[in-house]
C-alpha cells in the first residue's frame, strides 16, 4: 500500500488518527468547498479520458457518483458540491471515497515512469482473495 486518503471530518478524525498511527503517510481531507472542488473536477478529468475502470455489476459506484450535484454555500457566493442521503447511493460515500483514491492519480495519468491500480473489494470479495493468499503461502 503506497497512499491512504481519509475524510477527517467529524466522526472521522478518528479514524484517521488511528490510522496515522500505523501509516504516517495518509493523506487527510478535511472537507470544505475547496476541497470538493478539487476531488470533483480530479474524478471528471480521469472519467472524462476514460482512466477510471469498475466492474459493470458495482452499479452501486455508478450510483453514487450520479447522487453528487453542484449545489452553492449556504452564503450563496461559493460552488460546492453534495449529496442527499438514499437507499442506492447512501451519500454518494462510494464516490467520496473513490474520489480520495483518484487524488493520489497524477494529472498525465499512466506514462512509462506511473502505473496506478486501484481495487476495491467488497467484503465477501476481500477475504475470498485473502483466503486464496494464505493457502498459497
Amino acid at each position: 500500500m503506497t497512499y491512504i486518503g481519509i475524510d477527517s471530518t467529524g466522526v472521522g478524525h478518528g479514524v484517521y488518527e488511528n490510522v496515522k498511527a500505523f501509516f504516517p503517510a495518509v493523506r487527510e481531507f478535511v472537507y470544505n468547498p475547496n476541497v470538493k472542488n478539487a476531488l470533483v473536477l480530479k474524478a471528471y478529468d480521469i472519467i472524462s479520458h476514460r482512466r477510471l475502470e469498475f466492474d459493470a455489476g458495482h452499479t452501486d459506484i455508478a450510483q453514487s457518483f450520479m447522487a453528487i450535484r453542484r449545489a452553492t454555500t449556504a452564503s450563496g457566493n461559493r460552488p460546492t458540491y453534495e449529496a442527499s442521503r438514499s437507499e442506492e447511493a447512501s451519500h454518494a460515500d462510494l464516490a467520496w471515497a473513490t474520489m480520495h483514491a483518484l487524488f493520489n492519480e497524477p494529472l498525465q495519468g499512466e506514462s512509462a515512469n506511473t502505473s496506478n491500480i486501484v481495487e476495491i473489494f467488497d467484503e465477501r470479495t476481500y477475504r475470498a482473495r485473502r483466503n486464496r493468499n494464505c493457502r498459497r503461502n
